[in-house]
């Protein structure tokens, strides 16, 4: 069972510049596969933070966590998202794509 989500830590402007930092790292670094931009992983982000309360809560009150902690496991939670979109894109051929391989199959 999963938790509600609790949209109330993105009140934090630590929580919500963090999540940036996340999702420019992930856009950053999957740009080649074009699969998320930085406004997607963004969104990504701030979703996955209000969907996981008990994560933020847990790196948020413990001193030995903190945003370090809380940083690496949502790009964690980003990276497995954006595998998850690249095996969907690769499953799927794009309209353009067919297109293409219709046109070349009637030359």
């Amino acid at each position: 069972m999963t938790a509600a989500p609790d949209w109330r830590f993105l009140c934090l402007p630590e929580v919500v510049a963090l999540a940036g930092r996340a999702a420019r790292r992930i856009a950053d670094g999957y740009e080649d596969t074009l699969t998320m931009e930085y406004e997607d992983a963004r969104q990504e982000a701030l979703i996955i933070l209000a969907t996981k309360p008990s994560m933020v809560s847990e790196c948020l009150s413990d001193p030995n966590l903190g945003l370090g902690v809380l940083y690496h496991r949502l790009v964690l939670d980003l990276i497995d998202r954006v595998k998850t979109e690249a095996r969907y894109r690769i499953r799927h051929t794009s309209y353009e794509a067919a297109c293409d391989a219709a046109e070349k199959g009637r030359v």
